[in-house]
């Protein structure tokens, strides 16, 4: 078991790094009370433009492709204002970015008011209490703001990632997972209808019982594994905000029949590589996959099953939301913004403006890449429809090998396009609710002891035990600061 001493070991020593971290928190952020009075919010939401000139904000991120050239727009539309990003993650030939010295590194610098004023939440833990009041609140803002018209944003979007009450994140897009299922087998797309508005993990769980007692020789899904336990339904045996921990026996059958039917040679990569790793792109693709598998976990970035009206295109149909026990809709959301609270109000005024202009679609230049193309949902409608129609415009045209992307689909591109938007605002309309609601080092004993329980160097009821154990000590730790 010298893997799962190694996995303690790590969480002792990110306990004592979190406490050298956050021991003087109180010295460093600022006036909490002073910030939410009107005049400071006024500052921010309807500023002088005029005191812009000159100034500078700072944007740290993990990759600078997606936010550099709308910044540059930005420049362009404000001169005077200058914006400096920030790449955290290693160049191409670099060893692997080690995350948690990140972190640790962009911590201190909130402890000691030298962060920059925006900072994509990769690099931080915001769900971390400690860390959280470094961060400021964007609702403020949202309920200030004047030229904020809420019938313009998926609000629900919002609200899945508040924390008590304060909207410390502001999502650039969200990622989703509907589910399809295989129609060569008889029943299975009939019985998914059933759900229609949203199916839980655990009733899909009991779909696959059912089913594969009479096709034995199906697979569940191609990334499933037991790591889906906790990614899909952790607030079953956590709860953040009460303190509950509960790994008993429900959790180890659970994990025992998930580990019974995991998928051979399963990529632990499955949720980082997104769709480009479990999307279906050809039909020879979807073919392999409906002689093997009952369901497909497909993400809103593939516009396949969002186009098959009908369900009667392709191998797999039936599509429906995965949602937790009170039909929500479960999003995440890698790419975040955060604004430092000890930036000055008109910094925190230059940011605002910024995010509020990037989810403009007229501020995107034609021909200009920006990572926006691929994200297919924002919370600005607006924008939204926008990507939308730029990307089925671009794909019923030629792709890189001179081909039609969706050579079956029989309608015209705008056709394409007034039904994607109407299929994929459904979704987006639904109540939501982040797949994690735990501060990241919750998250990292999760991974590491699913990962053991997985590899087979952990029994389940070990797995319970390490995580009830290991759960309830760094809650502990944050009840003393």
């Amino acid at each position: 078991m010298r893997k799962a001493s190694t996995a303690l070991t790590k969480l002792i020593a990110v306990l004592l790094i979190a406490a050298l971290v956050f021991t003087t928190v109180s010295c460093s952020f600022g006036n909490e009370l002073e910030q939410s009075g009107s005049e400071y919010i006024e500052q921010i939401v309807n500023p002088d433009r005029a005191l812009f000139y000159g100034e500078t904000i700072t944007i740290a991120v993990r990759y600078p492709f997606f936010v550099h050239p709308l910044a540059l727009n930005y420049m362009d539309a404000n001169p005077g204002v200058t914006i400096e990003v920030i790449r955290h993650a290693a160049g191409e030939f670099e060893p692997p970015t080690d995350w948690g010295q990140v972190r640790m590194e962009v911590g201190t610098q909130l402890m000691a008011g030298s962060a920059p004023t925006l900072i994509d939440s990769i690099l931080v833990d915001p769900l971390d209490p400690r860390q959280a009041i470094f961060f400021f609140d964007w609702s403020k803002l949202m309920d200030a703001d004047p030229d904020f018209y809420q019938d313009d944003w998926f609000m629900n979007v919002f609200h899945a990632f508040a924390i008590d009450g304060r909207l410390p994140l502001f999502p650039i897009y969200i990622n989703y997972s509907p589910i399809v299922a295989n129609r060569t087998i008889p029943g299975l797309v009939e019985a998914l209808a059933e759900y229609a508005e949203g199916i839980t993990l655990s009733e899909l769980l009991q779909l696959n019982r059912t089913f594969s007692e009479r096709y034995p020789q199906y697979h569940f899904e191609e990334t499933f594994s037991s790591a889906w336990i906790m990614w899909y339904n952790s607030e079953h045996f956590i709860d953040f905000e009460t303190g509950r921990v509960e790994f008993g026996e429900t959790f180890v059958n659970l994990v025992t029949y998930a580990d019974s039917i995991a998928t051979p040679h399963f990529n632990d990569a499955w949720r980082d590589m997104g769709s480009m790793f479990r999307g279906v792109w050809s039909s020879p693709r979807e073919q392999t996959k409906s002689e093997r598998y009952l369901f497909h976990l497909d993400n809103n970035q593939n516009y396949r099953y969002f186009l098959d009206f009908d369900g009667d295109i392709h191998l797999f149909a039936g599509m429906t939301p995965l949602t937790n026990d009170h039909g929500e809709l479960l999003i995440e959301s890698i790419d975040s913004f955060l604004l430092n609270a000890n930036a000055t109000p008109i910094e925190k005024a230059i940011a605002w403006d910024f995010l509020m202009f990037t989810m403009q679609p007229e501020n995107f230049r034609v021909g200009q890449f920006n990572s926006h193309s691929s994200y297919l949902q924002p919370p600005n409608r607006n924008l939204f429809h926008h990507l939308i129609r730029e990307q089925l415009d671009g794909d019923f045209g030629n792709n890189l090998h001179g081909e039609y992307i969706y050579p079956w689909f029989l309608g015209t591109v705008h056709e394409a396009i007034d039904g994607a938007i109407a299929r994929m605002t459904a979704f987006a309309e639904m109540p939501m609710r982040a797949t994690s609601t735990h501060p990241r080092i919750i998250d990292e004993i999760i991974a590491d002891n699913m990962g053991l329980f997985y590899a087979g160097l952990l029994s389940a009821e070990q797995t319970a035990q390490n995580l009830q154990n290991q759960i309830t000590l760094v809650l502990m730790e944050m009840d003393r600061w």
